[in-house]
This record gives C-alpha cells, structure tokens and sequence, in this order.
C-alpha cells in the first residue's frame, strides 16, 4: 500500500499527473493533500498578530484563503482516473484543471446532476471561471433560481449588455437583501465609525425593519456607578469569617474592612468573591489572586475595579476567549485602561468590545482606524452578502484581507473591489478576466483611468 508520508513534492507531482494512478491513491492523495493544507491559525506558536490580523478571521475564509491551489492539486483534478467526486470538491480552486478533464464529459453523462453535489457557494465561486464550457453553464443554471441568475450574467452565457450597463448594474446591487438582526451589533459599529457611505447607507434608511431602524436611533452610553465600600459597624471575627452566615460575609465584602476582603477573597461562594473583586478597597495584593479565579465573573469584575494596575488589567485584556468577552468589555470600560490596552481592545474579534473602546475619552485618532479595520474585516468574511459587499468597496479594508475577495463567492463582492480604489492592478488584471460580464467591465474600465 502506498505511503504518502513518504513521497515528497515532486513524486506526489509525478503520481497527481500519471494517468496510470490507480482512483484509490488519487483519492487518498486528495485525502491527504486535506489532511496537510491546515490552516496556521490553528498553530499553538502561532503569534497574536496573525490570529487577530492575517489569520483567516470569519466563516467566509474558507472560500476567501487559497489553500487548494498548487500543482499537485492541479494535477491530481485534471487526471482522467480521478474520481468525480474527489475532482468536483477541488474545483472551485482550480477550475482551469476541472474543466480541462478529458473525463468531464463521461461524468456529466454518468450523472447530470453532478453539479448539485458542490455547495452553492462553490458553485457561484466556479463561476469566477471565465472559460465554462456551454454544456456545463446549461447544467449549472438547473441547481437553483439564484444561481441561474448568477449564470445568466456568465460571460460564456453572451449576457446582452446595453448602453446603460452601469445603471442596471446599480439596481442588482440595491436587490441584495439587507443583514439580518443577527448582524446588528456589527452594524451599529460600523455606522458609528460612518464605514458605511452612499448608496448602502440609503439603503438601510430606508428599510422598514425594526432592528435597521433602531440602528439611526441615538442611544445614551450607561455608566457603571461608582463603587463605594461602607465602614462597618461591627468586628469581623477574622477567624471564622468563611463559615459565617452569608449576608455577614456580603456586608465585609462591601466593606473597607482590609484584612476581612482579603479572608474573602477565597471563598467557596463567587459571588462573595465578585463583591470582593469589584471593591476598591480591595488591597492590590489580593488583586494578583483573583486575577487567578476560576470564575470568568470574577474575573470581569475585577477588570473593572477602578484601583487595579495597569499591569494586571492588561493581563485580564488578553484573555481572547469567548467567555472572556465580560473580562474584555470591563477593561475597555475600566479609566485604568491605558493606550497600550485600548490598542490592544481595538482588535478584539468582538465588536461590542471594539465599540466600548470607542467610547473611551483616551483614544488616540489611529486607535479608532484600528476599530474601523477590524469592523471591516469582520464585514468581509461574514456570510453575509451585503455587509461583504461593504467591505470589498470600502478603501479602509486592509489590503492583505482586501486582496483575497477576488476568490468571493458573491460577483458582486468582486464588482465592488474592481471599483475600490485600494485594488491592487494585479488584482484587477485578475478581475479583467472574471466570468462576470460586470466585473470584467468594471475592472477594465479601472484599467482604462490608470
């Protein structure tokens, strides 16, 4: 039995491209090609920069990154022997190769329905392919209305553009459906930050759905009142302070009794503990201890204690996790909060942290474009056309992730690069050549400006 643990590149080139590989190694090859293309983001040594940053950052990365493409994948698509199946879930990745198997045409006879094995949203990524045979635009256009739609603007479908070509183009942008609530607090961020300009912000204005219109409804910030520990009108009994009835211990845990909070910061009961952690009584010292709770409660409460250090706040704002999502809105919340942590809160994959920051009277002005980055970035890989499409048109979207949505599943998304002004020329000349009559003629008339 073979053992591709033991092939290098060039005999695994060598075995994708003989036509007289047996199916089973071409599928185990495929296997294992799926087995190896992991993404790095899941690397332990991986830094914070990349996961936050350069990693892939929303479920529509698995459409955006090109992992798939390499000559080995190439080879193997394009080999005769291999299975339908194996080739059809590469394809999207490497469509020249797909469409250029001699055996295509034996397996659409086999099965006329292949095409409806491939999710839709790899499909309208095949689309990007400018050289689809006729056969196969007829048999794609039978998967779905949507995607038959998406066919019919295919330039291998001689789509009859008028004069007016820009204007209807325009009115397929206005049909796509506006985000749904799902996608509100990534909205309201966005507004906030004025990411999103004319025509899309008409468009939000003037749907009638609740969750948009609350969107242009002003909202006063809550602030946290202020902690005051009381002086407490009896002794504590040091010794016996944890077996205590608990609204004693409660009163010494709002107290500015020292040495009782620093007793009750081991309590069995967290909630005694949070009292203890939110008081700014607490004495610093015991601050090291509760940073250390097993309740992310506690946790939170202690960032947002007003005496904390900015040390151990900054430590409490690297929790990244998504239970840490409390701990991280206390910090950005917290005056202690220094710009080292407000840049850092900046990037937060969660955008009710990043609005927090925000709201900060200590932020510097490249602190709020950070903000802005990463709300589009989130927008990008959202499975969310719309907020896709603001992101791929918006100028502000950083380019290393702007560059990858000319793999977007959505032509319009692609369109919208063409006209962003941030597009690379290396990314339009791909965009010059997409299936889409419009993003072909958007991008060559970019072509002809510069």
């Amino acid at each position: 039995m073979l053992d591709l643990t033991q092939l290098d590149q060039p005999a695994m080139l060598t075995l994708a491209h003989d036509p007289a590989t047996a199916s089973e190694q071409l599928q185990a090859l495929a296997e294992w090609l799926k087995l190896v293309q992991v993404s790095h983001s899941i690397q332990p040594s991986t830094s914070l920069h990349y996961l936050t940053m350069l990693a892939p950052q929303g479920p529509l990365a698995i459409f955006l990154e090109r992992s798939n493409a390499s000559p080995v994948v190439e080879a193997l698509v394009a080999n005769p022997n291999t299975p339908a199946t194996v080739a059809l879930e590469f394809a999207a990745a490497v469509p020249a190769a797909f469409f250029a198997n001699p055996a295509l045409d034996s397996w659409l006879l086999a099965n006329p329905n292949l095409f409806h094995q491939i999710e839709p949203l790899r499909v309208l990524q095949l689309l990007r392919y400018a050289n689809i045979p006729a056969p196969s635009l007829a048999l794609i256009r039978t998967i779905s209305p949507a995607i038959a739609q998406t066919v019919e603007l295919h330039i291998g479908s001689n789509p009859a553009l008028a004069a007016d070509w820009y204007a209807q183009y325009q009115s397929h942008q206005q049909q796509v459906a506006l985000p749904a609530v799902e996608a509100t607090i990534l909205l309201q961020e966005l507004l906030c930050l004025n990411a999103i300009s004319e025509p899309m912000l008409g468009w939000l204005r003037q749907s009638s759905l609740e969750q948009h219109q609350r969107l242009f409804m002003q909202v006063a910030a809550s602030s946290t009142p202020a902690f005051e520990p009381q002086t407490l009108d009896f002794s504590p009994k040091y010794a016996t302070l944890l077996d205590a009835p608990f609204a004693q211990r409660l009163l010494v845990a709002n107290s500015n009794d020292v040495k009782g909070l620093a007793i009750l910061a081991e309590d069995d009961e967290p909630k005694i503990r949070l009292v203890v952690a939110q008081n700014q009584a607490t004495p610093r010292t015991v601050h090291q201890l509760l940073e250390l709770d097993d309740s992310q409660h506690v946790r939170a409460a202690l960032a947002s204690n007003h005496s904390i250090t900015p040390t151990l706040l900054l430590m409490l704002a690297r929790d990244h996790s998504w239970s840490g999502l409390p701990i991280r809105l206390a910090a950005a919340r917290n005056p202690v909060a220094t710009p080292e942590i407000l840049a850092l809160l900046a990037q937060d994959q969660a955008s009710l942290v990043r609005q927090t920051v925000l709201q900060s009277q200590h932020i510097a002005p490249e602190i709020g474009q950070q903000v802005r980055q990463r709300a589009l970035i989130e927008a990008l890989y959202a499975l969310d056309p719309w907020l896709h499409l603001l992101a791929c048109g918006h100028p502000a979207t950083p380019i290393e992730h702007l560059t990858k949505a000319v793999r977007s599943p959505w032509w319009l998304g692609r369109a919208a690069l063409a006209e962003n002004p941030s597009c690379p020329s290396a990314v339009l000349e791909q965009l010059a050549n997409d299936g889409n009559c419009y993003v072909r003629l958007l991008a060559q008339r970019r072509f002809q400006h510069t």
